[in-house]
């Protein structure tokens, strides 16, 4: 008995093989294009992050010199540094690194301007900086960053109100200075109309940063210049980079 031979549908399999060329060509020119587009970024990333990190710096400066007047100072304070970590801030169990920036006349420290975050804002973290006098009095306080609610959390922000500057010139008198909180638990700080939560996160931030600063303020100045070390290593790789 003879055994019948599958006969190949000639037409399906040329269909399949004219289907198929196409499909992986334009898979190959989707990947070149891919591939092009990622050296693109990266070109333009490293072309630019110079340009980039000198804008950030003026912003920086920017921010200092408004909590800090800049005729009291003479140093470079963008590149005058240190870190410091935030364990027990804010009733924080996980520690972060912040970094504490050194205003100084003729080699002498006289404020600080201290990172720190709120952890219990409204919307959620509150990033904020704290000038520091060393009579460990307020210089002035910004909100860097924040999530809070616009129209009535926002209002920590200097250019929607002038709340935050109700810090410059307070003291914390003692670890219970009950003073230091708003109005509605019977503290000196205003609360906002509808928004009580975000001025508490904030003064309660303050308040802490400068307990911190009170207990530290030998070992803050005392610590090698985070800044300078930064930089030199960027250098170093950069030179490194540059001799291969």
């Amino acid at each position: 008995m003879t055994k019948s031979v599958p006969q190949t549908n000639e037409p399906d399999a040329q269909k399949k093989s004219i289907f198929h060329l196409p499909i992986q060509k334009n898979s190959q020119i989707l990947a070149l294009f891919a591939i092009a587009c990622t050296a693109i970024v990266g070109l333009v990333n490293e072309l630019t992050k110079d340009e980039i990190q000198a804008q950030a710096q003026q912003q920086l400066l920017r921010t200092l010199d408004s909590i800090i007047e800049p005729n009291r100072y003479d140093n470079n304070i963008t590149e005058d540094c240190v870190n410091f970590s935030t364990t027990g801030l804010n009733g924080q169990t996980n520690s972060a690194m912040q970094t504490a920036y050194i205003a100084r006349k003729a080699g002498k420290p006289i404020a600080i301007a201290m990172t720190n975050t709120a952890p219990d804002g409204y919307n959620g973290n509150i990033d904020l900086i704290v000038a520091i006098n060393m009579d460990e009095s307020v210089s002035g306080v910004r909100v860097l960053n924040h999530k809070e609610t616009p129209g009535l959390g926002d209002k920590v922000e200097l250019r929607k109100s002038d709340w935050v500057t109700s810090f410059t010139g307070k003291q914390i008198l003692s670890d219970t200075d009950s003073r230091w909180a708003v109005t509605k638990d019977d503290g000196m700080f205003d609360q906002f109309t509808g928004a009580t939560i975000t001025p508490r996160a904030v003064v309660k931030s303050v308040r802490q940063t400068l307990l911190y600063f009170k207990e530290n303020k030998q070992a803050l100045l005392a610590r090698p210049n985070a800044c300078l070390i930064n930089n030199e290593q960027t250098t170093e790789s950069a030179e490194v980079s540059d001799d291969k």
